[in-house]
């Protein structure tokens, strides 16, 4: 009777400790609950914050992450927290490109201050070659306008000029007048010069131009 009451005994302490076991392994295992099942990972929150955009001068044209968002100066709400594309552009002007960070909750404030934009003219010469027995030359080649603003009363200036230094009275030039250039205007001209024949000449070529009521000269190229 005695060994039956122990045997007992022992048989209810092992079930108890089995049991205690498996709870506490069940619970100490992370992301797990009591049930047995997966705690779901709650999904952040996006955060947002505000843009105060002006420009100097007023007026410009703003773009975020390439998309037009209006005229300068306004306040653009709601942008996601974090990097994005900022450009500023008017006509005359030299763009501005930058990159900000907007901060949850924060109001970023910008001022772009625009550059003045000018004329950048290159010239080529595509062509040099002696016609009517050496007595006429025609040069051409073409002008680009790769600035911001445009150049007004074009020229292309073909200057043909003696080797022999005592012989400059023999210069000769002629002026391939194009007009209005444009920002991104691409022309081609065409000049012939009357030379003396017999007579060796080196050329050049220059543009002038009048852009904000002055006359520029571009450089020269020779040839």
């Amino acid at each position: 009777m005695v060994f039956m009451r122990y045997k007992t005994l022992l048989i209810c302490l092992l079930i108890f400790a089995l049991l205690s076991a498996g709870c506490t392994n069940t619970a100490s295992q992370p992301g797990i609950t009591f049930s047995g099942k997966n705690t779901p990972t709650p999904t952040p929150t996006p955060g947002y914050g505000s843009v105060m955009i002006s420009s100097d001068p007023w007026g410009a044209d703003v773009y975020l992450d390439g998309e037009h968002k209006g005229v300068a100066p306004l306040t653009l709400t709601n942008v996601p927290a974090g990097k994005h594309t900022l450009r500023v552009k008017m006509l005359g002007y030299r763009e501005s490109n930058s990159n900000i960070t907007v901060i949850t909750d924060k109001a970023l404030t910008i001022k772009q201050s625009l550059q003045r934009g000018k004329p950048d003219i290159y010239v080529s010469i595509d062509s040099t070659k002696i016609i009517q027995q050496g007595t006429l030359i025609e040069v051409s080649g073409e002008v680009e306008n790769r600035g911001d603003e445009a150049a007004y009363e074009f020229k292309v200036i073909i200057e043909m000029t003696p080797k022999d230094s005592s012989m400059k009275d023999l210069k000769a030039s002629k002026t391939v007048v194009i007009g209005a250039l444009k920002p991104g205007d691409r022309k081609h001209y065409v000049g012939h010069v009357q030379l003396k024949r017999y007579y060796d000449y080196k050329g050049t070529i220059k543009c002038e131009y009048v852009f904000d009521g002055k006359t520029h000269t571009g450089s020269t190229k020779s040839f």
